[in-house]
């Protein structure tokens, strides 16, 4: 089973979640699954849902629906198509139809399984660092009009959302990484806050980098999520 997300072609802007349930569960399966979890036999099971079928089946013929509990209940209609308002309906031009309508505690139950199954889809991703910009904190305490600048031995500003991380954890933080991949934890921070961190610069930083940020989610635990800047610092 996988979700996947699309932008409505009807209305561009909009987006739909599609669900890929993938292979159906057999009733083959459930009748097995009826022997293992309870008393009943697999003879008992289908006899229980023939039974069931038969009564949904023998309300319809009488014009009545059927509620079968906590499977939900058969709903009822009739559907015919005729180019004007008809002075009598014969059987031939009509149909009984029927649709099934779950009770409101299953559809609870289904609705929340939904909203777990597009947390795991989703929601880890949104828990990523989201570095938006980089600036040098100038000597007077102003940022400097353009990003991507760093003085070395001075102060920078990393600008973005859910940025704060463990201090103390070693491989949590910010990082500078070189073109190499070799990365240094930047160990003078000031302010670490979901949106922004402010830290001093390496006095021997020469050169492009990249910055890193790495934190878990919720703090201390769960899986280790990194996010990056996009482009690179330069200096001054």
């Amino acid at each position: 089973m996988r979700i996947s997300i699309h932008e409505n072609p009807i209305k561009p802007g909009t987006y739909r979640i599609v669900l890929h349930p993938g292979k159906r569960a057999s009733f083959e399966e459930f009748l097995k699954h009826i022997e293992g979890a309870t008393a009943m036999t697999r003879a008992d099971a289908l006899g229980v849902l023939t039974a069931a079928a038969q009564w949904v089946q023998w309300r319809a013929e009488s014009g009545r629906e059927a509620d079968l509990g906590p499977l939900g209940r058969s709903r009822l209609g009739m559907k015919g198509k005729f180019d004007k308002l008809p002075e009598r309906i014969e059987d031939s031009e009509v149909s009984l139809t029927i649709s099934w309508l779950l009770p409101g505690k299953l559809k609870r139950a289904v609705a929340k399984e939904g909203a777990r199954l597009m947390r795991e889809r989703i929601a880890p991703s949104r828990k990523f660092p989201n570095l938006a910009e980089a600036r040098r904190i100038m000597p007077n305490a102003l940022p400097d009009d353009v990003p991507g600048r760093y003085t070395p031995g001075g102060a920078m500003r990393i600008h973005g959302a859910k940025l704060d991380f463990d201090q103390s954890q070693p491989d949590e933080g910010a990082f500078l990484v070189t073109h190499g991949g070799v990365e240094t934890r930047l160990e003078h921070a000031f302010i670490v806050e979901p949106q922004q961190i402010i830290f001093l610069m390496p006095g021997d930083a020469a050169g492009e980098y990249r910055l890193l940020v790495r934190r878990r989610h919720p703090a201390g635990h769960g899986e280790l999520m990194e996010g990056t800047l996009k482009g690179v610092i330069v200096p001054v």
